[in-house]
């Protein structure tokens, strides 16, 4: 799994039919140091997030293990919300400054 922030979602009338239920969002991946990682991708969100929330997304064939996507073309889902992590004194919470 990898920690990521929901910074933006995409729109798309036009999809296949397995994508039609879901909503998507652009993620930004973070490093365990709590830092951007400069990496990006579209996530299928399978738990209702929204933007700005702190997530843990999975990628490759795990993206597509949950009840949700398991019949979905998805690469990189979105499977938990942090409310709070805590590494070496840096800590995210839920109501965090790092919004």
């Amino acid at each position: 799994m990898i920690i990521a922030r929901v910074i933006g979602n995409v729109v798309s009338v036009a999809k296949v039919n397995e994508l039609r239920p879901v909503e998507l969002y652009v993620v930004e991946f973070y490093n365990y140091a709590l830092e951007p990682a400069g990496k990006y991708e579209i996530a299928i969100d399978s738990i209702g997030v929204g933007i700005g929330d702190y997530v843990l997304t999975c990628s490759g064939s795990a993206a597509r293990m949950s009840e949700i996507t398991n019949k979905m073309p998805s690469d990189t889902t979105i499977m938990a919300r942090i409310d709070n992590f805590e590494l070496l004194k840096k800590e995210i919470k839920e109501d965090s400054a790092l919004k």
